[in-house]
């Protein structure tokens, strides 16, 4: 494995048999029976007395970021969105263990988590506006034009390696490179309600976005105009758009016309995967 991947997570079966977590992308290897060694995480508040080095750059009092690597039965009390950025399936355990997919997120408001790769985002009790969100520094993507869209952005933030191979992506056309080590980078996006945050088609890397506050969407074009829209994929706090819409081709990531908009005022999670 390159250096800086998380190792396997491992949990042990009631019969003392290991169970591996699976690695590959999108796939689940489960056992009908197992616990998970607990680690406890009271709430977010304690992070620091645990590893300052799991904060996030970008987490603040409006909104607590933290990463969890190699997180085995993580104990949360607080309703928090997890999202697993890994390319293995992480693990919740409440009244039953469910999967959760790579590249997916979930809101968990208790219970236990197990993952490779966890991003825990949990809501300040302050009122997420534009006044807040501006206060906390965060650049406005389009500078100081006033006819541009408000699309303030975050810090960005390392989060390691993870490696699989783009081609087990659902959708794509089998040109991949094989297996690579990708790395991970995340940030956040505000803008106001009824925002169109541009319509673009170019990336040098994979994306997904989750939705952390209000409600949006991503949309798909079929040119670089607004009335050529065909799809809607709506985002509510908790959801991840189901896939990256590139496809890889002649070694380069390939996206549709695509952009995020706003319909309430919005707070999004964007998440990079970069050839190493």
């Amino acid at each position: 494995m390159s250096e800086g991947l998380s190792p396997k997570l491992v949990a042990l079966g009631q019969s003392g048999y290991p169970m591996r977590v699976a690695t590959s992308l999108w796939a689940v290897d489960c056992a009908d029976k197992w616990r998970l060694h607990p680690y406890c995480l009271n709430d977010l508040e304690d992070v620091n007395e645990i590893d300052e080095s799991t904060i996030l750059n970008f987490s603040s009092t409006l909104i607590k970021a933290q990463l969890l690597d190699d997180a085995v039965g993580v104990i949360l009390h607080n309703s928090s969105i997890i999202v697993n950025a890994a390319p293995s399936a992480a693990y919740i355990e409440g009244s039953q263990i469910s999967p959760l997919p790579p590249l997916s997120s979930t809101i968990l408001r208790q219970g236990k988590v197990t993952g490779e790769k966890l991003i825990v985002l949990q809501l300040g009790e302050t009122g997420v506006d534009e006044s807040g969100i501006a206060a906390l520094g965060w650049a406005n993507f389009y500078g100081d034009s006033p006819d541009a869209p408000v699309l303030l952005k975050s810090a960005q933030d390392e989060l390691g390696y993870v490696e699989f191979d783009s081609n087990l992506i659902p959708g794509q056309l089998g040109d991949s490179r094989g297996s690579t080590t990708f790395g991970v980078r995340a940030n956040l996006w505000f803008s106001p309600k009824g925002t169109d945050c541009g319509i673009h088609n170019e990336h040098d890397f994979i994306e997904v976005h989750t939705q952390i506050h209000g409600y949006g969407r991503m949309q798909k074009f079929m040119e670089n105009e607004a009335k050529t829209v065909y799809e809607d994929q709506l985002l509510s706090p908790g959801n991840t758009n189901p896939t990256p819409f590139c496809r890889e081709a002649e070694g380069a990531f390939q996206y549709p016309w695509h952009q995020y908009r706003a319909d309430t005022d919005c707070v999004w999670l964007a998440i990079e995967y970069h050839r190493n």
